[in-house]
């Protein structure tokens, strides 16, 4: 194994024998609330992938949050295929919703980030207030039902580690432009998202 390959964040799982991606394709980028999914979706905006309209600093769009109805989320699926050849959005827990969602996805490729179950449980104590035992439980649950779903649906998918994306951003969002199809990162583009990735900040 090189050492690119030891130090790169990006697992691909369920991918195509051809390798080749679809022109039109939808990215749902998944985790764990606190696990590092915002640090993905915003990698992935970076890259040029359209992610949602007026985001927020967690990149998670409202239109596909907390109070949709499946109804509501459905409309917007289609609308986005209208207007998106390439298009995505992310939401931790989107796993507990996509079902109902599957039928309306085009060719969906799904993007699931992984964190340090320790460091994340630390996170919803902090954030939520939460027992340590009670995020314990909510955060090994969530990651329970994202494998479950990965294994049903047995689409393009990518497994992402979240520490090992921070400690090479470059390699990572050069590797993760290249996975995802869109065009490879030029050294400004890079160093922008070096910066958006370094430590210090909420992702």
């Amino acid at each position: 194994m090189s050492k690119s390959e030891r130090q790169s964040a990006i697992v691909p799982l369920f991918q195509t024998g051809s390798g080749q991606l679809h022109p039109r394709r939808t990215y749902i980028c998944f985790g764990v609330a606190r696990g590092g999914t915002s640090a993905v979706a915003g990698t992935l905006q970076r890259l040029g992938v359209f992610m949602g309209e007026d985001l927020p600093n967690n990149y998670e769009d409202p239109r596909f949050g907390p109070g949709r109805s499946t109804a509501q989320m459905q409309a917007t699926i289609t609308a986005r295929n209208a207007a998106h050849m390439v298009w995505g959005w992310k939401f931790p827990a989107a796993a507990n919703y996509l079902e109902p969602l599957h039928d309306s996805l085009r060719n969906p490729y799904l993007v699931v980030v992984f964190r340090d179950a320790a460091a994340t449980m630390k996170g919803h104590v902090r954030w939520h207030n939460r027992d340590i035992v009670h995020a314990a439980h909510e955060v090994l649950m969530q990651q329970q039902k994202n494998w479950y779903l990965l294994e049903r649906w047995r689409v393009p998918t990518l497994l992402i580690s979240y520490e090992k994306a921070l400690l090479s951003p470059r390699l990572f969002a050069t590797e993760l432009a290249q996975l995802t199809g869109m065009p490879p990162p030029d050294d400004q583009a890079l160093s922008g998202i070096e910066g958006f990735l370094a430590p210090g900040s909420y992702k």
